[in-house]
Parts: C-alpha cells; structure tokens; sequence
C-alpha cells in the first residue's frame, strides 16, 4: 500500500467527495496507515483544501526552497561552444 502524503492526500480528497467529515476521514485513516498516516492537523488542513476547490495533491513551492531547474540543455549548449573539455587534473 502506498502510504506517502501524495496518496493520502487523493485519500482525503475522494473520501471527502464521498461526504465523509474530516474527523471520520482521520479515523479511517489512521485505521489503515496507522504510524504512516498524516497528522490529524494535516488531514484537516487538506480537507479545507479540497473544500476551497484545490484539486492538486502535490506540494507547492514554499518560499525560500530550492528550486531546482533541468539545465541539461544549457550544459550541452555550453559544452559544445567550448569543444571539448579537458580535465588538467590528470
């Protein structure tokens, strides 16, 4: 069973579709993930989500994170302007 926030995230958000009150929603998953399942501030917080007609189950960005981009084509762009590269360690 996939425990991650993700799929109990999708958890929450079908169950409450199907009318389930958020404190009935943690109770049931708290029966089937046990130490895996989401704190109960957590699951009320997304039950609010899903009410205030957020669909998306994945993080968004948060302030001050990381953001990661593929650079992969520059790196190659950047590569193949220079020639080749040569490794003066060796």
């Amino acid at each position: 069973m996939d425990s991650s926030r993700s799929a109990q995230r999708a958890v929450i958000q079908f169950l409450r579709a199907e009318g389930e009150h958020a404190s009935q929603i943690y109770r049931r998953m708290k029966d089937v993930y046990g130490e895996q399942c989401l704190a109960r501030s957590t699951i009320f917080r997304w039950y609010q989500h899903n009410e205030a007609g957020r669909v998306n189950i994945k993080d968004l960005p948060r302030p001050g994170q990381a953001h990661v981009e593929n650079n992969n084509a520059k790196i190659r762009l950047w590569i193949n302007s220079y020639g080749r590269i040569v490794d003066h360690h060796t």
